[in-house]
């Protein structure tokens, strides 16, 4: 009887929900939730019941917090539409209690595609160094949160100077509550606040109640489940404590800035702000929670962001190629309210428009970053911070044969690599883009250090790990747009990185520790087994073009869970004058090629052993009549005909380094075509094939 009234008051929310409106929409999500339950209930499976339950248990306070609650609850489901559309939908079964039952049922159960995506999701977050940058960022930002406060109080009257004191000591109190909040959330897997950095449409997908298995086999579904799930859920810990310290932070700040305002002093100040800690009013309340959630980059999303977010969920691919939104979206919006450009924003207007704190704030936030900025364009123009560097791939590669890496802080021998530390990091790598590209333009008029700022601002977000994929997938398939013998390099290359996410970030750690040498991947399969401890040993080893194995050095402490890594600058004189005169080494190409003396030329992609021993001939390994490339580099600058040519990319000393590295080359493909005949009667017969055409 329960069951069939739930179904009736269930159609009867749904007709009012399928109209739109935002509250009716909130009571039909819950009105299906209690449906839910009760068919657990019915069924016997009542582990989940109370949780179901609870799921949208909207407290009635004041309206503007029932809105907020409301709207929260809403986006935490997957927008307003999706509810909208499954109002709709329940609305037209009419009054058929069966239906009803059998398409909440169906509609509540996770796919396939959801447990798949579900056990992706966390695998991209379980590398440790995932969860040190999340700790490391908000620590940060909670930190410059205070420095922030204390700089605006500086600038008006509104915010009093004591406030950072008072968040610092939220910060403090919010720590211990954070602690207890995180702990919670581990042992549970509950959240504390909807709005989170995973974005799954549907929770708990790998369980016995979704796949209807109960008993042994079924407990042990749950078990494959939770630690399927563990990173997320350690990754929801940690909001948790943050949010616990933002919160906290923020509600201080607005208790001491609300008993300044009322001109109390000592102990009335005191008994006043303990009085609006313990019992908060709304506008405090909501402006803490705020507050919580812009420190960890959960705030809800703007219209474009919400407009994305729906495209995302009718174009189920986008989903893998962005698989995080809302925080990619809330570091760059934290990160531009830092920069010179935000002058120019309406948000920065409107709130130097709205005066008092705001504006104090608003001008607070805008000088912090500024400040971050010009230091770092002042040490990066002093080599001391790197930015992406030159846009030519293989004279980045040339640098790094120094030990140079981008995004990295040179503190005396060592580079300590800051891209992964945003925002922070975000602020320091623009200023440094902007500075190198803006050094290569000479006499730079304004547009060109516009542009040059544009350019650093897409390569900075190219860079970062969460928007890697996004980046990486535009320009596949831009350079596939414009192929012209479609041979479809870049495309391949995407679809193999991608096929390399399957296997854990936590499981590549492991393997970055255990083998920390790079290999030369040739296929899906291959960056799938060189990501997995053991399996990469099958793989050929990536050189440098000296035919020295490219191996990552480490981090600061424990490398499986450092996001700082570092490099050693080697000081190699060899290296150093070719830096000098910016020539870019060029790697022996995989495919080689050969006039065919018509129209066309016959081309034959070398495999990983013939590729390899090619790199090894060209550095001069076993190349007869010829010594070592760096030696004879080496020998070659140190001759008085060197010497007395020009300097620069175009003067003579790169001609002949050049020259030298073209010899070695074409000396190395003689003698590789003469160690693999089956390789020259492969060229023999492409270039046959060719001419026949003609």
């Amino acid at each position: 009887q329960l069951l069939i009234a739930s179904g009736k008051n269930l159609l009867n929310l749904a007709k009012d929900a399928s109209k739109g409106a935002e509250d009716s929409l909130a009571i039909f999500r819950r009105g299906l939730a209690q449906h839910r339950a009760i068919q657990q209930q019915v069924s016997g499976l009542t582990a989940e019941a109370g949780r179901a339950l609870q799921s949208f248990n909207i407290i009635a306070k004041s309206a503007r917090e029932q809105d907020r609650l409301i709207n929260e609850a809403l986006e935490a489901a997957g927008g307003k539409e999706v509810s909208q559309d499954m109002a709709k939908m329940i609305s037209e079964i009419g009054n058929n209690p069966a239906k009803i039952g059998k398409f909440v049922k169906e509609a509540e159960k996770a796919t396939t595609k959801d447990m798949l995506y579900e056990v992706w999701i966390n695998g991209l977050l379980s590398s440790p160094a995932t969860h040190m940058v999340n700790i490391i960022s908000n620590t940060f930002t909670a930190v410059l949160a205070v420095g922030e406060r204390k700089l605006a109080s500086y600038l008006g009257s509104e915010i009093p100077t004591g406030e950072a004191s008072a968040q610092l000591e939220g910060m403090l109190y919010g720590a211990r509550d954070g602690l207890s909040l995180a702990w919670h959330a581990i042992k549970t897997g509950e959240v504390t606040d909807p709005l989170q950095k995973i974005e799954l449409t549907k929770q708990r997908s790998i369980s016995a109640e979704n796949l209807n298995i109960a008993g042994d086999l079924g407990r042990a579904v749950d078990y494959i489940g939770e630690a399927a799930r563990l990173p997320g859920r350690l990754l929801t810990a940690g909001d948790a404590f943050f949010k616990a310290v933002g919160y906290r932070m923020e509600l201080n700040a607005q208790a001491f800035r609300q008993a300044y305002s009322e001109g109390l002093t000592d102990d009335a100040a005191g008994k006043r702000i303990a009085e609006i800690i313990n019992n908060p009013p709304e506008n405090i309340k909501l402006s803490a929670i705020d507050a919580s959630r812009y420190q960890t980059f959960t705030n809800e999303l703007g219209d474009y962001g919400k407009g994305f977010e729906t495209l995302r969920r009718k174009i189920p691919i986008l989903r893998i190629v962005v698989p995080f939104l809302r925080t990619p979206l809330n570091i760059f919006k934290y990160t531009f309210e830092r920069t010179p450009l935000n002058i120019r924003s309406k948000a920065y207007r409107d709130d130097i428009k709205a005066g008092g704190a705001r504006a104090q704030l608003a001008r607070a936030k805008l000088a912090t970053g500024s400040l971050m900025m010009a230091v770092s364009a002042d040490l990066a123009m002093s080599g001391q911070i790197t930015g992406a560097g030159p846009v030519n791939r293989d004279m980045k590669n040339t640098l790094r044969l120094d030990g140079w890496q981008p995004y990295s802080i040179l503190i005396g021998d060592t580079y300590y690599s800051y891209s992964r530390l945003d925002p922070t990091g975000a602020l320091l790598g623009l200023a440094a883009d902007v500075t190198e590209i803006a050094g290569q333009v000479d006499e730079a008029t304004s547009n060109e250090i516009i542009t040059a700022a544009a350019i650093s601002v897409a390569q900075n977000l190219a860079s970062k790990t969460y928007l890697a994929n996004l980046a990486e997938f535009f320009d596949a398939f831009n350079n596939a747009s414009i192929d012209p013998e479609a041979n479809q390099y870049t495309v391949a290359n995407y679809f193999k990185r991608l096929a390399g996410s399957l296997v854990p970030a936590g499981v590549a750690a492991i393997e970055r520790e255990v083998s920390p040498e790079l290999n030369y991947v040739n296929s899906m399969l291959d960056n799938v087994k060189s990501r997995i401890p053991g399996f990469s040993k099958d793989l050929p080893p990536r050189r440098n073009v000296f035919g020295e194995v490219v191996v990552l050095q480490g981090g600061i402490g424990p490398d499986i869970m450092s996001p700082i890594y570092t490099s050693k600058k080697k000081n190699d004189p060899v290296v150093e004058e070719i830096i000098r005169n910016r020539v870019p080494l060029t790697m022996p190409p995989r495919v080689i090629s050969k006039a065919t003396g018509v129209p066309g030329r016959a081309s034959v992609k070398l495999t990983d052993e013939q590729y390899d021993r090619f790199i090894l001939l060209t550095a001069g390994e076993g190349l007869d009549g010829y010594i070592p490339l760096k030696q004879a580099f080496a020998e070659m600058f140190a001759s008085n005909e060197y010497a007395n040519e020009t300097d620069g990319p175009q003067g003579g000393k790169a001609y002949e380094i050049r020259k030298e590295l073209s010899a070695y080359k074409q000396a190395a493909l003689s003698q590789l075509l003469e160690e693999f005949p089956d390789l020259q009667a492969s060229l023999d017969t492409e270039i046959e094939s060719v001419r026949s055409r003609y």
